[in-house]
C-alpha cells in the first residue's frame, strides 16, 4: 500500500496540533446584567455585584452576593438558584443561615464535609455556614485592625480571598492590611506572609518577594491553593500573582512593571514580561497545572501554564461589555470569581459589573445537539493569508456560513468537499459549520 504522505500530515496535524486550533466559547450562564434579586431557574436569576465563588464537589456553585448581602447557591445540575444563607439586609447575625446577616461578603471556600468559610468583607470577619445551615464566626470581632492571636479578639482590615488547605488552616487575603492572615484549625489568628507599617483603606503597600513576613503585598485580593499547600495570591495594587510556598517563601509568578494604582497594563507572554491590571481572583487547576486570573481592570481571564510560566489570554477582549461569542472577541466588564467544573472544561466566570456568572466552554447548543470542539473538527492554518481548511476525519461537513463578527453573512462559496477557501480579505470572521446533528463555529483571522 501506497502511504499517501498528504493524509498522513493531515492526520498528525489532527492528533498533535488540535489544541492549536481549538476555540472556546462565552456564553452567559446565570444573571440578566442588570441588578436583582431573584431566585429560580438560571435563566431568570439575579444577582447585585456577585463577587467570589467556590465548588463543591457535587458541582454546585456558591457565590458572594455583594451587592445583596447573602450567599447563594447555583445547583448546576438542575439549573436552579436559591439563597443559601442570609437575609439580604446588611448586618451581623450568627445562626440558622435564613436569619443570618452579612455586609458586603467578598469572597468564600468550601470543605469536603460541605461547610463553606466567608469573607464577610464590610463586618472584618471570618463567618462559616455549616453544612447543617449554622452560621457562626470563626475569627474577628467586627471592627477593623490588625491584632493576632486568638480568633475572638483578632481583628482583619476588609478581608478578601480565602481558601483551606487539607489540615484545615485557613488563608485569609487580608487586603488593607496587606498581608496574608493564617487561621489554626484550633483558632489561632497569626501573620502567613507579608508586612510593614501600611495599614488601613488607602494606605500604600508595596513589593518585595522574601520569606514570609518581611515579605510584602500591595492589597492582596484572591487566593487559590494547590495540592501541596502552596498559597498563589491575587496581588492586586502590584499587578502581579504571588506565591507563598509551604516554607512561607514569597515570589512572583506572574506580572511585570510599575506597582499602584493606576499602573497596570496588558500584555501577554511570559511570566517575567506578561502586564496585569488589578488582579482580584485566582484558581489554581492542580491537574493541568493552570492557573487562571480574574484580570479585573482588563476585563479578560488570564490563563498561566505554571510549567512553562507562560501567561495568556483566555477569554475576553479588554472591552468592558457584555458580549457573549467565541473566547478573546467576548466582552466582560469586571472579572472576578472563577472555578473550573470537575470535568475540567467548564470555566465558571463572576462578571461583576454585568451581575452575572458568565461560563466559557469548548462547547455551544444548536438546538439539535451539543458538539464538542475537542471533536476532530479542524480548521487551518489559523491565521491564515485568505486560504484555509476545514477538515474532519469522523464527521461529514453538510455546509458552512461565514460571517463578521457581527454575524452578518459574507457571500462566497465553498467548494463541494469543503477543504479550500480562497480570496478572504484580511480581518477576523466566524466559520460556523454545520453537521448532520449539530454545529460548532470557530474563529478565522485573516492576515
Amino acid at each position: 500500500m501506497i502511504l499517501d504522505f498528504r493524509r498522513f500530515l493531515l492526520c498528525v496535524l489532527t492528533l498533535s496540533s488540535f489544541a492549536a486550533f481549538s476555540q472556546n466559547v462565552v456564553s452567559t450562564y446565570c444573571g440578566s446584567g442588570s441588578t436583582g434579586f431573584n431566585n429560580g431557574a438560571v435563566s431568570t436569576a439575579t444577582f447585585n455585584k456577585p463577587f467570589g465563588m467556590c465548588i463543591d464537589k457535587l458541582g454546585n456553585l456558591y457565590v458572594a452576593d455583594w451587592g445583596n448581602n447573602c450567599i447563594r447557591k447555583v445547583n448546576t445540575k438542575t439549573g436552579t438558584v436559591s439563597t443559601y444563607a442570609g437575609t439580604g439586609t446588611a448586618g451581623w447575625k450568627d445562626g440558622a443561615s435564613a436569619n443570618a446577616q452579612f455586609n458586603s461578603p467578598a469572597d468564600l471556600c468550601v470543605d469536603d464535609s460541605g461547610n463553606v468559610y466567608v469573607s464577610d468583607f464590610l463586618n472584618h470577619r471570618i463567618r462559616k455556614i455549616s453544612s447543617t445551615g449554622i452560621v457562626s464566626t470563626v475569627a474577628g470581632t467586627g471592627t477593623a485592625g490588625y491584632i493576632n492571636g486568638a480568633a475572638s479578639v483578632s481583628r482583619f482590615n476588609y478581608p478578601r480571598g480565602i481558601c483551606r488547605d487539607k489540615a484545615g488552616n485557613l488563608y485569609i487575603g487580608d487586603s488593607w492590611n496587606h498581608r496574608i492572615r493564617k487561621i489554626t484549625k484550633t483558632g489561632t489568628v497569626s501573620s502567613y506572609a507579608g508586612g510593614g507599617t501600611a495599614f488601613g483603606v488607602g494606605s500604600t503597600g508595596s513589593l518585595v518577594n522574601a520569606n514570609d513576613t518581611t515579605a510584602r503585598f500591595f492589597t492582596p485580593s484572591g487566593l487559590g491553593i494547590d495540592e501541596l499547600g502552596n498559597v498563589y495570591v491575587a496581588d492586586a495594587y502590584n499587578h502581579r500573582i504571588r506565591k507563598i510556598s509551604t516554607t512561607q517563601a514569597v515570589t512572583t509568578v506572574a506580572g511585570n512593571g510599575a506597582t499602584g494604582v493606576g499602573n497596570g497594563g496588558f500584555k501577554d507572554g511570559s511570566s517575567a514580561v506578561a502586564l496585569l491590571d488589578t488582579p482580584t481572583e485566582v484558581y489554581v487547576d492542580t491537574v493541568f497545572k493552570k492557573i487562571y486570573i480574574g484580570d479585573t481592570f482588563n476585563n479578560r481571564v488570564r490563563k498561566m501554564d505554571i510549567t512553562s510560566g507562560s501567561v495568556k489570554t483566555f477569554a475576553g477582549s479588554g472591552a468592558a461589555g457584555f458580549v457573549n461569542t467565541t473566547d478573546t472577541l467576548s466582552t466582560f466588564n469586571y472579572t472576578r470569581g472563577l472555578v473550573l467544573d470537575s470535568s475540567r472544561t467548564k470555566l465558571y466566570v463572576i462578571d461583576y459589573n454585568n451581575h452575572a456568572i458568565r461560563l466559557v466552554s469548548p462547547k455551544i447548543t444548536s438546538g439539535m445537539a451539543e458538539i464538542s470542539l475537542y471533536d476532530d473538527v479542524l480548521l487551518f492554518p489559523n491565521p491564515s493569508q485568505g486560504n484555509f481548511r476545514v477538515h474532519s476525519p469522523t464527521l461529514k461537513v453538510e455546509k458552512i456560513r461565514l460571517t463578521d463578527l457581527l454575524g452578518n453573512d459574507i457571500t462566497k462559496t465553498f467548494p463541494n468537499n469543503f477543504d479550500s477557501y480562497i480570496d478572504l480579505s484580511k480581518g477576523t470572521y466566524l466559520v460556523i459549520i454545520y453537521f448532520k446533528d449539530g454545529v460548532v463555529t470557530r474563529k478565522i483571522i485573516v492576515q
